[in-house]
């Protein structure tokens, strides 16, 4: 399916219609998501009860192990094989996009981004208004939860001290230096205190994309955390060898 120009005149739709689209996107991220925490069998529910058919049908064929290629060939087919225009349009191409990004396991942010780009601008600013708060509560309520962590082992406790004594910009130089995945790795195990000022020391969107990655990964092994903890004092190094923090 190519959205040239004119497939995009046949998915014209007025204001509101569009905005009634953000519930649907909402509910396809939230079917992401859980896929990618739970896997592929979490979206048994919606693959036998959801009301939509194409989305019922994608979610089958995602169960089934088939390939998002061929996923993408049948549903386009049954998207072309009836005369749609407009709003019935643009949801089935809404849904067909979210289900293949499903299927490919694609980060749900990604995702979102894709799906937005089909309301143009102005909706992708009303969604972060709607749907965006939770998340910055999500934030928030992790935040709390850390102002009575302590660092349980040696390695956690030492890191912690280091990453404590940076000032902001020797904080902000260490956040540009390590991966997303790294951080998201380590920080759940370092001191609340220190856990707070890394995430504050983030954007906003760094922070919750942090977050996010903790949810990921759950609990790490022994090992994971011996190996992130190596990586993270082999950074503070590098750094301090570039005198780039004291």
């Amino acid at each position: 399916m190519q959205y040239d120009a004119e497939f995009c005149r046949q998915m014209r739709v007025n204001g509101s219609e569009k905005e009634d689209c953000l519930t649907l996107i909402g509910d396809i991220i939230y079917l992401a998501t859980s896929a990618r925490n739970y896997g592929l069998l979490s979206l048994g529910k919606d693959a036998e009860e959801n009301e939509s058919f194409l989305m019922r049908k994608g979610l089958e064929l995602a169960l089934d192990g088939v390939k998002s290629a061929k996923a993408r060939n049948i549903l386009e087919l049954y998207i072309l094989s009836a005369d749609y225009t407009g709003k019935d349009l643009l949801e089935r191409c809404i849904i067909l996009e979210g289900v293949i990004g499903i299927i490919e396991g694609m980060h749900p942010k990604l995702l979102r981004e894709i799906l937005l780009s089909f309301l143009g601008e102005t909706n992708h600013e009303n969604y972060k208004e709607e749907f965006d708060i939770e998340e910055i509560e999500k934030l928030e309520g992790y935040l709390k939860r850390a102002e009575n962590v302590s660092a349980d082992s040696e390695p956690a406790v030492e890191l912690s001290k280091l990453l404590e004594s940076l000032d902001n910009t020797f904080t902000r130089q260490f956040l540009q230096t390590i991966s997303i995945d790294d951080l998201a790795k380590v920080v759940s195990d370092l001191d609340g205190k220190v856990q707070i000022k890394l995430f504050n020391s983030l954007p906003k969107r760094g922070a919750i994309l942090v977050l996010d990655a903790i949810e990921q990964h759950g609990l790490l092994d022994a090992q994971e955390m011996k190996e992130t903890h190596e990586k993270v004092f082999a950074i503070l190094g590098e750094l301090k060898e570039q005198d780039r923090i004291l």
